[in-house]
């Protein structure tokens, strides 16, 4: 509203108003839409150079330049051509409007891109509340922070195929000295393991031979179960840190097995947050996949791992890399598909310095880094 009303009775978009909007937008989502927010640029700066080049008047301001590339920041890729065609066409409304009242030729831009983008996340947030009739919810386990203090920071503990988040609430007992202001939580999986119905499972595994190739089928099903799983527990995670009034890079996820992989997917397609710290599991998703969140992973593996070769971390590390995310692979000698205490005292360090030692700006320049 403040910035429709300033474009009109001033003709301009204040820096200030720009700002605030940036850093909302980046508080909520991190750099998740850092693409979109590259695309409505340069297309917002292609018009503004080439469109007085061909008709010999101006369109955009430069303040309009500015608008639409901080828009990018709030809206997904899929939601730029809804962002184009609202704003066109209340502009084409507004710049009519104010022929007829005599105005002249230059018009605010301003109202009809601040519209449009507030019409994309009202559309995002109605798709939210319509998948909440979908919702899962989720029973956890809870380690409170060893100091007695108010929890500074969250772990969320992913438990591996058959067991329970109580089973993986040990390692917070193990990292509660080196993380003593800490708040451990372990959810348990949604649905009632096929093998064992005394645990739990995140999605089903009846197909799964450790003797076998996975197929593409395979991989397409996991895949599948765990983006339908995504937004109930993003859900869960924002409420976590909403409860305890932190900020996304105060929460760290560690997962283990078919946790793992429920981790490295979960933190890609969030805010950007602490960390991850992998332990044997795979990464399923597409590695040519932009729409992506980057925040630094730890993978930890053993080298005799019989159930999920090493190998899955092996070509997690690769795709990740590929990907330009911060990423880091552990192999262990000796160790079968578990955690041992070296595994233990290698992902408590990485959490420790991820959540007590660095600090957001510490993590949006490993972004940068790893991008380059």
């Amino acid at each position: 509203m403040m910035i429709s009303m300033k474009d009109i009775q001033e003709g301009m978009i204040p820096n200030g108003l720009l700002i605030i909007v940036a850093l909302l937008g980046i508080s909520r989502f991190g750099g998740a839409h850092g693409m979109s927010m590259a695309i409505l640029g340069l297309t917002s700066y292609g018009l503004y150079k080439m469109y007085p080049f061909l008709k010999n008047q101006e369109w955009l301001g430069w303040g309009d330049v500015k608008m639409m590339t901080v828009s990018g920041l709030w809206i997904d890729l899929s939601q730029i051509p809804l962002f184009l065609m609202v704003g066109g066409g209340i502009g084409i409304g507004i710049a009519l409007f104010w022929r007829a009242l005599k105005r002249g030729h230059r018009f605010p831009l301003g109202p009809a891109l601040a519209l449009a983008l507030g019409i994309c996340i009202v559309a995002d947030d109605g798709l939210s509340i319509g998948e909440k009739k979908m919702t899962t919810t989720f029973t956890a386990h809870r380690l409170p922070p060893a100091s007695g203090l108010k929890p500074d920071s969250i772990v969320v503990l992913i438990h591996g195929y058959g067991a329970n988040g109580e089973d993986l609430l040990s390692l917070g007992s193990a990292w509660a000295s080196l993380l003593p202001n800490t708040l451990f939580v372990a959810p348990d999986g949604p649905d009632t393991s096929e093998l064992n119905p005394f645990g739990n499972q995140w999605f089903g595994l009846g197909d799964w031979d450790p003797a076998q190739k996975l197929t593409e089928t395979q991989i397409d099903r996991m895949v599948k179960d765990i983006q339908g799983l995504t937004p109930s527990f993003n859900r869960y995670l924002d409420e976590l840190l909403e409860i305890h009034g932190l900020p996304s890079e105060k929460l760290a996820l560690v997962g283990f097995s078919q946790g793992a992989m429920v981790a490295l997917h979960l933190a890609l397609h969030r805010p950007l947050c602490a960390g991850v710290v992998a332990y044997s599991g795979a990464f399923l998703d597409d590695p040519k996949e932009t729409k992506i969140s980057h925040p630094p992973i730890l993978l930890i593996h053993g080298l005799d791992d019989q159930l999920l070769a090493p190998f899955f971390s092996q070509m997690a590390e690769e795709h990740l890399k590929a990907l330009h995310v911060p990423v880091t692979l552990s192999l262990l000698p000796g160790l079968s598909h578990g955690i041992d205490e070296r595994g233990l005292n290698i992902g408590g360090a990485f959490l420790k310095k991820n959540l007590y030692e660095t600090h957001q700006s510490d993590l949006w320049d490993q972004v940068k880094k790893s991008s380059h």
